[in-house]
């Protein structure tokens, strides 16, 4: 059988639309695929990513208010991640391997400097009491600080300073950028200070705690999440700006 052009023409628009049609069914059952998103949502909470490489873009992807974020143990960070995360007061708390519902396993850095007894027995017991907790070495309060400030920079660690010149520790924790101290007599106004502050560092007087109050108030505080950061220290946090002077 011969056909004309006309023929051929009419019989390739058929098979056109045909494939035409075919596509455009197939199209509207299959969902659009999902842009990745880090895991939980909820502003001011834990917030996990369960990627194995986290990047910048993972983190400005983040609702404003977050302030903690649960990686795996495992996972790569990378330098811009790690730069956006000091820069925005974020911390990157390494969890089990496995993801997003991960348990966070923070480390907990126990010091003390300046104390007018000998204060091992005291540390000592604090690293008994909470999972994850080294102890630094006895040291001058500037260098124990300063030690300090570098494990919350580079691991999001949480602290205690166990002192005899509470105020001078203070004032030089708060220098830092990495760290966010309070201090206080009683359990009751220390555990106010640290949530109202999203703190990372206790500074507490031995002598003035008896008993195991010590253990549990560190315990509760390094077991406890941190809420949001106020906007009034997340405005100091970003710093002034300028190029004249360091920060």
């Amino acid at each position: 059988m011969t056909l004309d052009a006309a023929a051929v023409q009419a019989l390739v628009e058929e098979v056109v639309r045909r494939i035409r049609a075919a596509q455009a069914s197939t199209g509207a059952h299959q969902p659009a695929a999902p842009s990745p998103q880090p895991a939980a949502a909820a502003s001011g909470a834990a917030l996990s990513i369960p990627d194995r490489v986290i990047t910048l873009s993972h983190l400005e992807r983040l609702p404003a208010a977050v302030r903690e974020v649960v990686v795996d143990a495992k996972a790569v960070i990378t330098p811009s991640a790690r730069e956006h995360a000091k820069d925005s007061g974020i911390s990157l708390v390494r969890g089990k391997t496995g993801g997003a519902t991960a348990a966070p396993t923070r480390p907990f850095v126990i010091a003390q400097a300046a104390c007018r007894v000998d204060a091992s027995a005291r540390t000592a017991a604090i690293a008994r009491a909470v999972p994850n907790a080294q102890q630094l070495p006895a040291s001058g309060l500037a260098d124990v600080v300063a030690a300090i400030a570098a494990h919350a920079s580079k691991d999001a660690a949480r602290g205690v300073l166990l002192t005899s010149r509470p105020a001078v520790a203070m004032v030089l924790a708060n220098r830092s950028a990495s760290l966010r101290a309070v201090s206080g007599r009683d359990a009751a106004s220390l555990a106010a200070a640290a949530a109202e502050t999203a703190a990372n560092l206790l500074i507490l007087d031995p002598g003035q705690f008896t008993g195991g109050s010590l253990e549990r108030l560190c315990a509760d505080f390094h077991r406890t999440a941190s809420g949001p950061l106020p906007a009034e220290l997340a405005a100091a946090a970003s710093g002034c700006g300028c190029n004249t002077h360091t920060h």
